[in-house]
């Protein structure tokens, strides 16, 4: 059985239309995670409303994993 690591990205944090997910989904296990880099946001980091939008968005990713059986690594 193949174990593959799904990389969520800040502004990628959907579950639907997502191929990289799918492709690894019917390859075997999957292990998502989401690894928070704010330099990967260039010369502007992120501001309040962009820290609230993340927050919520990594709540809202985590509910719909627990829903199938998975678990997001932060």
């Amino acid at each position: 059985m193949t174990t593959t690591l799904v990389w969520f990205r800040g502004h990628d944090l959907r579950l639907a239309d997502n191929e990289a997910l799918v492709e690894a989904a019917g390859a075997g296990a999957v292990v998502p995670v989401y690894l928070h880099v704010p330099a990967d946001e260039g010369e502007w980091p992120p501001g309040a409303a962009s820290n609230w939008w993340l927050h919520h968005s990594l709540t809202a990713l985590t509910t719909d994993l627990r829903a199938r059986g998975s678990q997001l690594i932060v």
